[in-house]
């Protein structure tokens, strides 16, 4: 009977989750970006700039007009870029490049980090051995830690994206580990009382009350990563947006540093859009009204 009552709670639990949300939920989250708040504070910083570029040289802070026509100008074919060494001339691939490295580190990243705490949280013995290890990782500056995978993996994607999952990995541990360990006693207790195994209790209750937090979590890894992941192209690549600024800064060029760091987050802007989005529609069942 008590198998027969915690599969009824699985069916429903799950029907549930699984169920679309309504279009006006989808409405009104898309809505919701475009918060007037939102745009006044943006109009406000692009009037600021404007402002502070009429009282300075334009070789200190260009107007955005012209770093927004750069960017323009510059995102499919920049051929002065070809005379720096790039192998590709051109913001928009440059770009592709850095946003790979990104995804790729914080997915492996994430995989790493959230299955280690999950472990920790649950094993006391993981958590002995690892706890100190990722706290004292996390305290490494990333100026310091690049050094060492330019010279073990050298100065191409690898190094990169090494060092961005490095990272990723301690903020995942930590964000797993924080979820697992604030989870209440009492729905595994529920779950015990129902009759659920060890592997029940993993699939039906520590994984899908750890997630919300978990994702969370991914959501500030990815925003640090686009910045980690420029500094480790700025220290050591052949390509990239953080190659396409150290090149930039060395002919003294600061409208295409601005423009490409335009770019960069706009970028960084769009992708957390999307994993917000995702993160509202995995996490659907928190939400009654979904």
């Amino acid at each position: 009977m008590a198998d027969g009552a915690a599969g009824g709670l699985a069916e429903r639990a799950g029907a549930r989750a699984g169920r679309a949300s309504p279009p006006s939920a989808w409405a009104g989250r898309a809505l919701s970006a475009l918060d007037p708040l939102r745009l006044a504070g943006a109009a406000l910083f692009l009037a600021l700039w404007q402002g502070a570029s009429e009282f300075v040289s334009p070789i200190i802070l260009p107007g955005p007009i012209g770093v927004f026509e750069r960017a323009a100008a510059d995102f499919w074919s920049a051929p002065a870029l070809s005379y720096f060494g790039l192998e590709d001339a051109s913001l928009a691939g440059n770009l592709l490049y850095t946003a790979e490295n990104v995804a790729i580190a914080t997915l492996l990243g994430t995989a790493i980090g959230a299955t280690l705490g999950l472990l920790s949280a649950r094993l006391w013995f993981v958590r002995a051995a690892m706890d100190p290890v990722m706290m004292t990782a996390g305290t490494v500056p990333i100026l310091i830690a690049a050094p060492f995978l330019l010279i073990w993996f050298g100065v191409g994607r690898a190094s990169a994206v090494s060092l961005v999952t490095f990272y990723v990995v301690v903020i995942l541990y930590i964000s797993a580990q924080r979820a697992a360990l604030n989870l209440d006693p009492i729905y595994e207790n529920y779950a015990l009382t129902l009759g659920a195994g060890r592997r029940g209790m993993l699939g039906a209750i520590l994984i899908p009350g750890a997630t919300p937090e978990i994702l969370g979590g991914f959501r500030i890894a990815l925003a640090g990563s686009w910045g980690l992941e420029a500094v480790a192209e700025l220290l050591g690549s052949q390509t990239g947006i953080g190659k396409v600024i150290e090149v930039l800064a060395g002919a003294t060029d600061p409208q295409g540093i601005l423009a490409t760091l335009l770019l960069l987050g706009l970028a960084a802007i769009l992708a957390d859009a999307v994993v917000t989005l995702l993160i509202g529609r995995l996490t659907a069942w928190r939400d009654p009204k979904a």
